[in-house]
């Protein structure tokens, strides 16, 4: 029986992923014996979850709600049937999964290195790449062209970037870019006020680059350095977190290493980091 929040939110989300359809409802049998809650509770509990966690969301019909987990593949699908640009969400599933690339090969054979992806981008994407920045940012990448930027509460604009991709992390769209000093640095695209052509009007080279587009490869979030040295951090996971880190469940970062499992069954593992902020909203 599940008798704290937690352990009945845990059970929820393990149900979600159980259900061939990914749907339950607040009259779920199984539901509401195990987490020992009425069916009015587990509407409100449910609900909670949806308000919480952006790839739930709710269903009415008939004047009764359903709640769904949207899979990746279910986002990607509805946003090609609803988007003219599918070259780029293509590209999203081709960095981010490759399960989701085979999936999605059969909607396009154009490919492009533009987007990639650390959690799920369930933002609107159609409305979101309407905006004339996301276009122009778009266009910068594919041309390798320098751009200015301004974001807001700056006064002075950052000239001649050199923007490397878009990546969707932490519930938002950035902007990988490399600075005049050569530095790999992270820009949220929603906190652009202006971006326009650079004062260098030629295109640079890939090469130029390369040791930045290498520190894309194992970014875990906008806090990641760019030329710091790596440290490790050894950690323990327990209670009821302890199960996500066996040896045989996906990572959650790609740095992570599988170190042990206790006696107790608590789980040792590592991760790499450059600075505590990248890792501490994660622990």
């Amino acid at each position: 029986m599940k008798e704290t929040k937690l352990q009945r939110v845990l059970f929820i989300l393990e149900e979600f992923h159980q259900r061939e359809d990914s749907t339950l409802d607040a009259y779920d049998t199984r539901l509401l014996n195990n987490c020992m809650l009425s069916p009015k509770q587990m509407g409100r509990l449910l609900d909670e979850i949806a308000d919480e966690i952006d790839s739930v969301i709710i269903i009415k019909k008939d004047r009764r709600k359903s709640y769904k987990l949207l899979k990746p593949m279910d986002l990607f699908i509805e946003t090609l049937k609803n988007s003219n640009d599918i070259s780029w969400i293509f590209n999203m599933a081709h960095d981010g999964d490759p399960e989701l690339f085979n999936e999605l090969e059969k909607f396009t054979k154009k490919t492009k290195h533009v987007f990639q992806f650390h959690n799920t981008p369930f933002e609107d994407t159609k409305t979101f790449e309407e905006k004339e920045i996301f276009k122009t940012l778009k266009r910068a990448i594919k041309n390798r062209e320098y751009v200015k930027i301004t974001f807001n509460g700056k006064e002075k604009a950052l000239n001649n970037l050199k923007c490397l991709k878009l990546i969707f992390m932490e519930g938002n769209w950035y902007l990988a870019y490399v600075d005049e000093t050569e530095q790999c640095k992270f820009g949220r695209v929603s906190f652009m006020k202006k971006v326009e052509y650079g004062t260098k009007k030629e295109s640079f080279h890939l090469s130029s680059v390369s040791n930045q587009m290498k520190l894309l490869t194992n970014i875990k979030n906008s806090m990641t350095l760019y030329s710091v040295p790596k440290k490790i951090a050894r950690l323990k996971a327990i209670q009821y977190a302890k199960k996500y880190f066996a040896k045989d469940m996906k990572p959650f970062f790609k740095s992570q290493r599988f170190e042990k499992a206790l006696d107790n069954g608590d789980v040792i593992f590592t991760i790499e980091y450059t600075q505590e902020l990248e890792i501490l909203p994660f622990i």
